[in-house]
């Protein structure tokens, strides 16, 4: 049975002086948690190393997200094994809690429809931002979703290795046209999840990306990932 609970969290999981804005004990979170006041969704994670996955300790594309549920509509997840941050919450929990905090959709698409369009148009929603945080040596660490993850381009014909730099947004397609990936924020503009990154049209190109293990918490570690709007503040 799904979880999701429409509550404060600062009221719910006291924070400690180290711990930044949302913070509790990264295991005690069961399934979705909307903090609606601040406009931000949370959920715990468990640090997985996928192995024989496109873009884990190696250079690649790859559609399939980085962060993701075992779960999706109540059934298993298609790739819940390709994700490095995998939370037991369902994707369709995720979904309406980001929706119950005001996060908008303007273009969706199935896969299928997706590839009749790739490399020529976007998915479209509200930005968002997606934050990680655990609790290293007593002390609350977080960092960008993209902070764990570098990317290949070229410049004048010669390949640069970069930060990654995505540009999210909530899209929304996977729940909506039930795709079951349980995907949640996909490193390229993918219809097959929540989040995607859209400074490339939907599939092509994709970005040639490294997900370094080394930055990221041991195997094993409980984590809560965080999802906030990230808003642009409106020009004077």
């Amino acid at each position: 049975m799904s979880t999701l609970l429409a509550i404060g969290l600062l009221a719910v999981f006291p924070q400690q002086q180290d711990a930044p804005p949302i913070a509790a004990d990264a295991a005690a979170i069961r399934g979705v948690v909307i903090d609606t006041k601040n406009g931000e969704v949370a959920f715990g994670a468990t640090v997985q190393h996928p192995t024989g996955k496109p873009c884990i300790d190696a250079w690649g594309q790859r559609p399939q997200a980085f962060v993701g549920t075992r779960v999706a509509g109540g059934k298993p997840s298609e790739f819940a094994d390709h994700f490095v941050f995998l939370t037991d919450a369902d994707v369709e929990d995720v979904y309406r809690g980001l929706a119950e905090v005001g996060l908008q959709i303007d273009k969706h698409v199935s896969r299928a429809e997706g590839k009749k369009v790739a490399g020529r148009e976007y998915l479209k929603g509200d930005p968002v931002a997606i934050v990680v945080t655990w609790k290293e040596n007593g002390k609350w660490v977080e960092k960008p979703y993209e902070s764990f993850v570098k990317q290949k381009v070229v410049v004048d014909g010669k390949e640069v290795v970069k930060p990654w730099t995505p540009k999210w947004v909530f899209h929304g397609s996977g729940v909506i046209h039930k795709e079951a990936t349980g995907c949640i924020a996909c490193p390229c503009d993918c219809p097959g999840g929540l989040i995607a990154d859209v400074r490339n049209p939907i599939f092509d190109p994709m970005p040639t990306v490294f997900f370094d293990l080394k930055s990221a918490p041991p195997k094993g570690t409980k984590v809560i990932v965080k999802i906030r709007p990230d808003y642009q503040p409106k020009k004077p």
